[in-house]
């Protein structure tokens, strides 16, 4: 049986105080800044959470090589190891990730306090980031050069955009994007995204020959680790019940957003079958959902039970992800979360390592 961290509870409990200032027109930018920053602080603070925790750890305290890291997560664990603090890595990973993803909240102009509230909880957002860091990074600065991208930003999107490339190369694929924005800001028929959907399920073999011929990531194939079909669940569900609300109750939804969110649920179902490390391929485009949520939420604003059904909903993704690392065949992942500063490591460096 799951027994939940007081500190997620804690956490969440502090979340759901502060976002009510989110949802005021008058306090919704001081609100969204109170919320970032106290998921700010929940993150860099972290300790034994996150699946690869200890690797990036071992990154910046001198343990392992850097020569095969990407420019900007190696330059940071460098500075980490120069100022004699690993804890320095995760305070900046995390300052970057969630400063650029409540930036594209902002700029989104939704409802900020619903915006926060998924971005927290839901799977491969937030809770993942504690874990594949690097990644992440990429995604936060992703999230806000298309946020740029759609308000005809091109060259901060393109610098964002490099900047998270130097975080996580797979980014790269993707920067034919600042190319084929007009063709996403439209609204194809129905019948497209759903033809879409099962090509890319049998497509999966076509897209490893292509990758493999381009040599590509092809040693991702060949590492079969399973894993990932419950999120990808969650997701298919979530794009496919909103394509159906979509038609039948004609809701006012962004092309953009949805869109984008469609592509990284066709990417999820291109490689789903080779595991989730090669359908990581998709994490890009999830966040996207939040705005989609959001979206349909609004179309609903006058009706009470849409909108708590979905705050329940979001709380119970939030500690299905806990269940989920609870369950891991290698190791929990999240629940031995504590503070840095209160953890055996930090009080043994604070006693001059003797414990």
């Amino acid at each position: 049986m799951l027994t939940v961290s007081g500190y997620y509870i804690a956490f969440m409990a502090l979340l759901v105080a502060v976002l009510p200032l989110a949802a005021s027109e008058r306090t919704r930018i001081m609100g969204a800044w109170l919320a970032g920053g106290l998921c700010l602080a929940f993150m860099a603070l972290r300790y034994d959470a996150g699946y690869d925790y200890f690797s990036y750890r071992q990154m910046a305290t001198w343990q392992v090589d850097l020569s095969f890291l990407e420019p900007a997560p190696a330059a940071l664990a460098r500075m980490a190891r120069a100022w004699g603090e690993p804890q320095l890595f995760f305070f900046i990973t995390a300052f970057i990730y969630v400063s650029c993803f409540v930036t594209a909240l902002v700029m989104s102009r939704r409802n900020l306090a619903w915006c926060l509230l998924f971005f927290v909880c839901l799977p491969l957002i937030y809770l993942s980031a504690f874990g594949f860091v690097k990644q992440h990074v990429a995604i936060a600065l992703f999230m806000l050069a298309m946020a740029c991208l759609e308000r005809g930003m091109r060259l901060p999107a393109l610098a964002l955009m490099l900047v998270g490339i130097s975080f996580h190369y797979t980014l790269a694929l993707y920067l034919p994007l600042l190319v084929a924005y007009p063709l996403l800001r439209r609204a194809y028929p129905f019948w497209v995204y759903l033809v879409l959907l099962p090509l890319c399920f049998v497509a999966g073999p076509l897209a490893k020959s292509a990758l493999s011929a381009l040599g590509l990531y092809a040693h991702y194939f060949e590492d079969f680790s399973g894993g990932g079909q419950k999120l990808y669940v969650i997701y298919l569900l979530i794009c496919l019940g909103t394509l159906v609300m979509w038609k039948h109750f004609r809701l006012s939804l962004d092309p953009w957003a949805f869109n984008m969110m469609f592509i990284g649920v066709a990417l999820y179902t291109l490689f789903i079958t080779y595991g989730e490390h090669v359908a990581r391929a998709s994490y890009y485009f999830l966040p996207f959902a939040i705005f989609v949520i959001c979206d349909v939420i609004e179309h609903f604003r006058e009706k009470l039970v849409p909108s708590l059904l979905s705050g329940l909903l979001m709380m119970a993704l939030f500690f299905m992800s806990l269940k989920v690392a609870a369950g891991n065949q290698d190791h929990d992942f999240l629940n031995n979360y504590e503070f840095y500063f209160l953890s055996d490591e930090a009080l043994v460096i604070g006693n001059g390592g003797q414990s």
